[in-house]
């Protein structure tokens, strides 16, 4: 009973231990897992990545507003270190979810867009946050989301036009929510830092596999 005891308290301890409290934003953050993220269609994500040399993982965390009220939830303080080759990465995509349902947050796009399709991911009084935050030594990267595009119909499936724009995250009102964060990491990458705004959430160890020779 005494060993069983113990046990507890230190599951408990774990537990409590990671929660992050952001007190500007009056939530916490739990951190749960990592893994790689499938690249097949119909799958979580909706924005795959086809370079060889880039791995798209998939971060699990739990979001909870401290006052238990629905307030908007900001994904573009979300933010990946990569000391290693010295940059910082926003996620691609987000999704939120409960047990049965996922969604995705909103891309919009920085610049105007040329097609009539994205208009709607335009929205300019719409900050993007990410862009708040400054490491030393670290430089911030934005990889580019292509869209399907056009002005009226779709006229092919096969090959229909592409516009690439650099992206982020409408904020979507929230109280307590699974989130995944889907970030693009070079293959050689074997750890990593999760930051929201300039607080630290986790040190995330990745398993890469050595190539053969």
């Amino acid at each position: 009973m005494k060993i069983s005891f113990t046990i507890l308290i230190f599951l408990f301890t774990q537990i409590f231990y990671s929660q992050v409290k952001i007190e500007e934003d009056n939530l916490t953050i739990e951190y749960a897992k990592t893994k790689k993220a499938s690249q097949f269609i119909g799958m979580v994500t909706n924005v795959r990545t086809k370079s060889d040399e880039i791995v798209q993982y998939n971060i699990k965390v739990r979001i909870e507003m401290s006052d238990n009220n629905i307030r908007p939830f900001d994904a573009n303080k979300f933010s990946l270190l990569d000391n290693q080759n010295e940059i910082r990465l926003r996620p691609i995509d987000v999704t939120y979810t409960n047990l049965t349902d996922k969604w995705h947050f909103i891309k919009l796009i920085k610049n105007k867009p040329k097609y009539k399709s994205l208009e709607d991911r335009y929205e300019p009084d719409i900050k993007d946050t990410f862009l708040d935050y400054e490491f030393e030594g670290i430089n911030n990267l934005s990889l580019p989301i292509c869209y399907e595009a056009y002005n009226k119909y779709k006229i092919s499936f096969k090959n229909p036009d592409r516009e690439c724009h650099e992206s982020y995250f409408e904020p979507k009102d929230l109280r307590k929510r699974n989130i995944n964060l889907y970030f693009p990491i070079l293959k050689n990458v074997n750890n990593v830092t999760l930051y929201y705004g300039y607080t630290k959430i986790a040190d995330i160890k990745l398993k890469v596999k050595n190539k053969k020779h």
